[in-house]
């Protein structure tokens, strides 16, 4: 059976999951989340997409992100997921796949569900128990949101969502 083929839409926001095989950590440590935030980095100059939000788990990055007219969607990921495929292979040297099939995206509809999808994400790792409050936690967009430091940005900018 074939995969069913994704639908792209003109100027999209998506929130993107994608998880490490077999739920492994793939983002476990600083290095690997300074190099993955590089890499997306890269891409994002290249593909000029905004970045609306971001959190960092250790099994999986959540990315809210909306593309621009001519850009796929899924070309993007490829692009982040390879690189850091490569990245990961070479550094551990690891033998297979690294993330757990292809990436999970859903179109974000609607203003407040946007602002509904970011809570959603800077709340990840208050519900997976890693922090007490959102703000504690230094791998996410939330600081920007909010005006505290925000630990993310010497490595990428975030773009304002409604500015």
């Amino acid at each position: 059976m074939t995969r069913q083929k994704r639908m792209y839409f003109c100027n999209a926001v998506y929130h993107i999951v994608s998880r490490g095989n077999n739920r492994q950590d793939v983002l476990g440590n600083v290095c690997d989340k300074e190099a993955y935030l590089r890499l997306l980095n890269k891409f994002k100059l290249r593909f000029r997409f905004k970045l609306y939000g971001i959190t960092l788990m250790d099994n999986h990055p959540h990315l809210v992100m909306q593309v621009a007219n001519n850009t796929n969607i899924s070309k993007v990921m490829q692009s982040v997921n390879l690189s850091f495929s490569l990245y990961f292979r070479k550094k551990y040297k690891y033998v297979g796949h690294v993330w757990q099939g292809r990436f999970n995206s859903r179109v974000i509809d609607g203003d407040q569900y946007i602002i509904n999808c970011l809570e959603y994400i800077h709340n990840n790792p208050v519900r997976a128990g890693l922090v007490s409050k959102a703000s504690d936690y230094p791998w996410s967009s939330y600081g920007f949101y909010n005006n505290l430091k925000n630990h993310l940005e010497k490595y990428i900018k975030i773009d304002r969502f409604g500015a």
